[in-house]
């Protein structure tokens, strides 16, 4: 029984890892790990997803892409798999502190800065189509990187985040620049991130009605502001939580659309098109099979006792 428990938690490893690994890697993209130094000396990590459009004589178009609060790179996953499959170069940043990137955490800007100035020295990076995207804290990084150097990048999504929160810059009509924010309809931190008690009522914010310059209720899909001046805006709400943003199709989907938008970047992939969550069982798949491999080793070390 035990050979057999063996065999099939092999099996499970194995598959579960190679069907992350296809997911990952589809159309041709490219993923590997990848450490640059930040502006303080300190070791910076991320994962870099290149797609094979990408090249010194044709640039593609970059985004970096930073997690939020206690995560890691690997929790932005979703969104930059199906960035890279439509064409974007992504860095998926692990923030100061967090993953693999040297402590102290909270400096340099949450390492945002570095991990824009280190996209835009790629030379298959389209410096003129650079966009920004963070989910939480992160959202606070990717608004410090452009506050840092606000003519860097051309767009920003913010996925449960905020403007003006914990040192990231008081959001105005004019920054960020071309700005999607996915705030999802229960989301848990809508008093600290916008000063209302209730996700739904962020639209009724005035904190957000300064950014979208408007002292009218904020209408959701609704698109405000000129992309070509820089002051678009445009507020989504997904049926999710907070940590839920990372594993919605709704909210990568607005993500997707945003950028192909403001980057005027013609993926010819639709949004809906999505399969990320593939990788997700796959890693799942996975992961049970290393609980059926440890779970017998357990019981023969308790039976040796």
């Amino acid at each position: 029984m035990r050979r057999i428990q063996f065999v099939l938690a092999i099996a499970l490893m194995l598959g579960g890892s190679f069907l992350a690994h296809r997911v990952q890697t589809a159309s041709g993209v490219s993923v590997s790990e990848v450490e640059f130094s930040g502006s303080s000396d300190n070791m910076m990590s991320a994962l870099l997803y290149v797609p094979a459009t990408a090249s010194a004589e044709q640039p593609a178009p970059g985004i970096l892409a930073i997690h939020g609060y206690i995560n890691s790179r690997e929790t932005q996953s979703g969104f930059a798999i199906e960035f890279a499959r439509r064409g974007y170069v992504v860095l998926a940043l692990d923030q100061t502190g967090h993953g693999y990137s040297a402590p102290p955490a909270f400096v340099n800007g949450f390492g945002g800065p570095d991990g824009l100035s280190y996209l835009r020295s790629l030379p298959y990076v389209d410096k003129q189509k650079i966009g920004l995207e963070g989910h939480s804290m992160g959202g606070w990084a990717v608004q410090m990187a452009a506050a840092a150097t606000p003519a860097d990048y051309q767009a920003m999504v913010l996925a449960g985040s905020s403007t003006g929160t914990f040192g990231a810059p008081e959001g105005t009509k004019d920054t960020p620049k071309n700005l999607l924010l996915i705030f999802s309809r229960f989301d848990e931190f809508s008093d600290f991130m916008w000063g209302v008690n209730i996700p739904a009522d962020i639209v009724d914010s005035n904190k957000l009605k300064t950014v979208f310059d408007t002292t009218s209720r904020i209408e959701v899909g609704k698109r405000y502001g000129n992309l070509s001046l820089g002051n678009a805006r445009q507020l989504e709400m997904p049926s999710v939580t907070h940590p839920g943003d990372h594993l919605s199709v709704d909210t990568i989907g607005a993500a997707l659309d945003w950028f192909d938008l403001a980057l005027e970047h013609d993926s010819q992939l639709g949004s809906s098109r999505q399969v990320w969550y593939w990788k997700e069982l796959g890693t799942l798949i996975a992961l049970i099979g290393l609980a059926l491999l440890i779970f017998p080793t357990v019981d023969l070390l308790i039976s040796l006792h």
